[in-house]
């Protein structure tokens, strides 16, 4: 689906934004805590983790108190109280707005065990173990709207195509060649790479020069780490397999890559 690029104000290209979810997260054990929150601080640009509880009458004090998460994620083994009681003096809190919740369930084992998911059916369920990408993925959905988690979606896509030519994370071009597939894939026709380099300067307050020596900098990288991907991509584009592809030719092929995932 395209979107206007234009913003008309500033009478420049610009995406979208993804604005971050604000999560209360409430679990009973301290190594999750300490995993929840190391993992939050890493990713707050797309979930912030407004308070991390320990007991459920904290998450009823930070609800009382006046904390409006988008998204309740709890552990279905809190305790003090337990969590059905904490959904249920939740219930008559009548919050505005009302948050999401996720409630993180053990894989089921017992006949009993699986009967108690029935008290949980109002609400989102994810069974443990799981992913933190995948945790996060989830409180995401369910805390922005179509578009917004469309954007989400994308960049994750981005991430998964970079990461698979070996994109050094730690350089600028990094960015810039995100920022520009998802100019790409918004914009309502094919968009030279020039083009989309200048979106991108004009976002950054930069000069076009800098993307592409950027771009330049982030192909040598790549180059250097030679990935299957990477290397396949050469051998695709005429270039010996340890060769370095230029800002074209890997654009091109993070593109064609890129509207592979996004078209299934």
């Amino acid at each position: 689906m395209a979107v206007a690029l234009m913003d008309k104000a500033a009478g420049q290209a610009k995406l979208p934004e993804t604005p971050a979810v604000v999560a209360l997260f409430a679990f009973g054990s301290r190594l999750d805590r300490d995993t929840m929150q190391l993992f939050a601080r890493t990713h707050s640009e797309e979930v912030r983790a407004a308070a991390i509880a320990s007991t459920g009458q904290e998450v009823l004090e930070l609800l009382h108190g006046g904390l409006r998460p988008q998204v309740l994620v709890l552990d279905a083994l809190l305790t003090k109280p337990a969590v059905t009681q904490v959904l249920q003096e939740i219930g008559k809190m009548d919050l505005k707005p009302e948050p999401a919740v996720l409630v993180l369930v053990p894989v089921p084992e017992e006949t009993a065990a699986r009967r108690a998911l029935g008290l949980f059916s109002r609400y989102e369920i994810m069974l443990r173990p799981y992913g933190m990408k995948n945790l996060f993925d989830e409180i995401y959905r369910m805390g922005t709207d179509e578009e917004e988690n469309r954007l989400y979606r994308l960049r994750r896509c981005c991430e998964d195509v970079l990461e698979s030519l070996g994109a050094p994370t730690t350089l600028n071009g990094y960015r810039y060649a995100e920022r520009m597939l998802l100019y790409a894939l918004y914009a309502d026709k094919p968009q030279p790479i020039g083009v989309l380099q200048q979106y991108v300067a004009a976002e950054e307050d930069i000069e076009v020069g800098t993307v592409t020596s950027a771009l330049n900098r982030l192909s040598a990288g790549m180059a250097r780490r030679g990935t299957d991907a990477y290397r396949a991509l050469c051998l695709r584009c005429g270039r010996p397999e340890d060769g370095v592809l230029s800002n074209g030719q890997l654009f091109k092929g993070m593109l064609q890559q890129l509207r592979g995932m996004t078209e299934r």
